[in-house]
């Protein structure tokens, strides 16, 4: 449980590089995910040298450009259809979603930070790094080394490091009826 209290989608990393061990342990988490029908739609690119994280922050939103600052991105990648066809839902989004929860828990326990962002541009990143049409990228994550509170001017250690908000289960569960 541990870890998914500690688990925060922090935006102040250190420059410090993630170990490839340390990477391949959260990949790991994410390919061991559940997924509807075992149809594993995922898939991972992993940007961690300066030249390929370089190519990538021009696809940043500008309420990402924090995102510059991790050492380590990984953009997920699923096909719309690569997943479970049942219902006609699109089941690889929740396949992905539990891939990429299983890396950011992993994350944690190995003392790392990830933050899962959906402001980006697809097109370009998909341009800039070969990414096959029939793939829609799904998040891109940014991990890396979490920067301590007293690392950050006060304003920034305050948003950093807010409480969580949370909705009560009172509204949000519901008992053998709606």
């Amino acid at each position: 449980m541990s870890e998914i209290t500690g688990r925060r989608s922090g935006r102040a990393f250190t420059s410090q590089p993630v170990d490839d061990e340390l990477i391949n342990l959260i990949l790991e988490a994410g390919r061991l995910a559940p997924s509807c029908a075992n149809t594993q739609a995922w898939n991972f690119l992993v940007l961690k040298d300066k030249t390929s994280l370089q190519q990538a922050h021009p696809a940043l939103s500008r309420g990402n450009a924090w995102g510059k600052d991790a050492p380590l991105m990984i953009i997920v990648t699923a096909k719309e259809d690569g997943g479970c066809p049942a219902h006609g839902l699109p089941y690889f989004m929740m396949d992905v979603g539990l891939a990429v929860e299983n890396m950011l828990l992993q994350a944690v326990h190995l003392g790392l930070m990830g933050h899962p962002t959906a402001g980006w541009d697809e097109a370009v990143l998909k341009q800039t790094f070969a990414i096959p049409d029939e793939y829609r990228i799904v998040t891109v994550i940014f991990l890396g080394h979490p920067r301590m509170r007293d690392e950050l001017p006060p304003e920034q250690a305050e948003r950093e490091f807010k409480p969580k908000e949370r909705r009560p289960l009172s509204e949000i569960v519901h008992w053998n009826s709606w």
